[in-house]
């Protein structure tokens, strides 16, 4: 987007707005459109901080312009810290010193991997590519076996499930939805899990894919596919559910509708792991972030602390803003901090 001479952007077949990156901007803001949340962040904290004048486009101009306003650092420089996740006595997911390669003489993928997922958290992992994260999720489900090491699901040693782990225990959307389709249209695919069709058309509405039941799944863009696919595995009611990159291919308005459905499953009790890149989803919607390195988890905390503390990996929100505010982490945090100063300046 910064890098566009030109923008035009096309809701339902139709150009609602052209011009210079700068005048797009505005003309989504104003018209509130559900493109809005696609800019990026300079863009979303300079009019989320009803902030005048020239909107900065990229980090560096963000940081310009946060320094033009306060040219020695605020008074109120952080947000209210997280508090700590209770951690229950059981934890959902427990790996112990885990050790996994592909092949008997290929380099190991998990290096003594040790974690533990509290229940009811939504726990986010990231990491670069490579790093061993889809695989920890295969191996949480038994779909890897670790030659050295455990793992437990609710206190229980997989073996303990005898085949039954994916009976209302624990479901995995994968990386690549397609794999999970087998009928020839979205509904008797998700007919493939239950014959009820009161639970299929909640599913359905949940994922917002009701009007697509009758195509083939084959047919859906890569983001209907991921909504059709989490629709399938919801089905099976799962206690803790797995998601390898949920956000790709997403829509970045349906990003926050399905932070509503992962809301929605926390509230029924569900444990949620999820491996993703999107960085500003993890640090928007997580209640623990992990830190994936070489094959091992490297460290563990809350969003605030996780993305505020670190150099490399964090949010454009925290690269604009930390040279004035502190584990200001998502475009909103931003924002908000901007507010409260302006306010007690006036």
């Amino acid at each position: 987007f910064p890098a566009a001479d030109r923008v035009i952007v096309v809701e339902q077949g139709r150009i609602t707005a052209d011009g210079d990156p700068r005048t797009v901007a505005r003309q989504l803001y104003e018209s509130g459109s559900q493109m809005f949340p696609a800019l990026p962040a300079p863009v979303r904290i300079f009019y989320g901080a009803d902030a005048s004048g020239a909107c900065p486009l990229t980090v560096r101009e963000g940081r310009n312009w946060l320094t033009s306003q306060f040219p020695t650092p605020p008074r109120i420089s952080a947000p209210e810290a997280e508090a700590p996740f209770p951690a229950g006595k059981i934890p959902a997911l427990e790996i112990r010193e885990g050790w996994f390669r592909y092949e008997r003489t290929s380099p190991d993928v998990l290096k003594g991997l040790c974690f533990s997922v509290p229940q009811g958290t939504l726990y986010a992992i990231v990491g670069g590519n490579g790093s061993g994260k889809s695989t920890t999720l295969k191996t949480a489900c038994g779909i890897c076996k670790l030659y050295r090491g455990s793992v437990r699901v609710f206190g229980k040693p997989l073996q303990a499930y005898k085949g039954r782990l994916f009976d209302g225990c624990l479901s995995m959307l994968p990386q690549d939805p397609k794999c999970l389709f087998v009928g020839k249209t979205l509904r008797a695919d998700l007919e493939e899990m239950t014959k009820d069709p009161e639970k299929i058309a909640q599913a359905a509405e949940l994922c917002q894919v009701t009007h697509l039941l009758d195509a083939h799944p084959y047919d859906l863009s890569g983001g209907e596919q991921q909504r059709g696919a989490l629709a399938k595995v919801l089905l099976t009611e799962p206690k803790l559910l797995l998601l390898d990159e949920p956000t790709k291919g997403i829509d970045s308005f349906f990003k926050d509708k399905l932070a509503g459905v992962l809301a929605q499953l926390r509230s029924r009790g569900v444990t949620i792991v999820m491996v993703s890149h999107d960085v500003e989803f993890c640090a928007k919607y997580a209640d623990l972030v992990g830190m994936f390195f070489d094959g091992q988890m490297l460290t563990t905390d809350t969003p605030r602390s996780f993305f505020g503390g670190n150099s490399f990996y964090t949010t454009t929100a925290n690269r604009m803003s930390r040279h004035r505010f502190r584990n200001a982490v998502t475009a909103e945090d931003v924002a908000e901090l901007f507010q409260k100063n302006q306010e007690e300046k006036a």
